[in-house]
C-alpha cells in the first residue's frame, strides 16, 4: 500500500510538472517556436487551453484533498505563466505609442531626406540615411543591449523584410538579402512591418 501511495505521489508531481512546463515553454519561447517550427507552435497553442483547464481541475482537486503544497505550486506556476507576457505586451504598447507620437517628425525627415545630411537629428528625432536608391532611413530607438540596437525603418521597397532572424545554421547565418545586411553600419537581423513602408528592425 505504501509503495502504491508513493507511486501515486510521484505520478501526481510529474503530472503537475508537465501541466506547468508545457504552457510555460510555449509562453516564453513562442516567437522562437513560431520561427523554427510553425507546426509545433500551432499544436502547442491549440493544446494550451486544454493544459490550462487540466491545471485548474488539478488545483481544485488538490484543494479539495487538502494538499495545500501542490495547490499552491499549481496556482503560483500558472500565475507566473499568465504574467510572463506582460513585459512584452508593455514593450509593444510603448513602441506603438512612441511611433504614433513621432510619426509626423519621421515623415518630415523622409520628405526632406534629399536636403538633409546623412545622419543627424530633426528636433528630438535622430535619423540615419542610406541614399540608395532607394533612399532608406533609420530612426534609432532607445533600446538594445551591448552592440544590439533597434530602429524604425522607412524602406519604400520593403526589401528589409527579407531579414527574418537567423537562418537554419543559427547565429551568424543571416536571412536578410546580402546587399542589405550592412545597412546603417550594423548587421540587419530581423524586421517586421509596422504599417505601409514603415518597419521595426533589429541589428546586431
Amino acid at each position: 500500500m505504501q509503495g502504491w501511495r508513493g507511486g501515486t505521489e510521484r505520478a501526481e508531481w510529474i503530472t503537475l510538472t508537465l501541466v506547468l512546463a508545457v504552457p510555460a515553454i510555449f509562453v516564453t519561447a513562442s516567437d522562437w517556436l513560431l520561427e523554427v517550427s510553425p507546426a509545433i507552435y500551432l499544436i502547442g497553442m491549440t493544446a494550451m487551453p486544454a493544459m490550462l483547464l487540466v491545471g485548474l481541475v488539478l488545483c481544485l482537486t488538490m484543494i479539495w484533498r487538502r494538499h495545500w503544497l501542490k495547490a499552491a505550486a499549481i496556482a503560483l506556476g500558472f500565475a507566473l505563466i499568465l504574467l510572463a507576457p506582460l513585459p512584452a505586451i508593455g514593450s509593444s504598447l510603448w513602441f506603438r505609442i512612441s511611433f504614433q507620437t513621432n510619426r509626423a517628425a519621421y515623415e518630415e525627415v523622409v520628405q526632406r531626406a534629399h536636403a538633409l545630411p546623412q545622419s543627424g537629428a530633426l528636433g528630438d528625432v535622430r535619423y540615419q540615411i542610406e541614399r540608395g536608391p532607394p533612399t532608406r532611413i533609420a530612426f534609432p530607438q532607445p533600446v538594445g543591449i551591448a552592440d544590439n540596437w533597434g530602429a524604425v525603418i522607412h524602406d519604400p521597397s520593403d526589401a528589409v523584410l527579407t531579414a527574418r532572424g537567423w537562418g537554419a545554421e543559427g547565429a551568424g547565418d543571416f536571412t536578410v538579402r546580402a546587399d542589405l545586411q550592412r545597412l546603417w553600419g550594423g548587421d540587419l537581423l530581423s524586421c517586421a512591418r509596422i504599417t505601409g513602408h514603415w518597419h521595426r528592425c533589429w541589428f546586431t
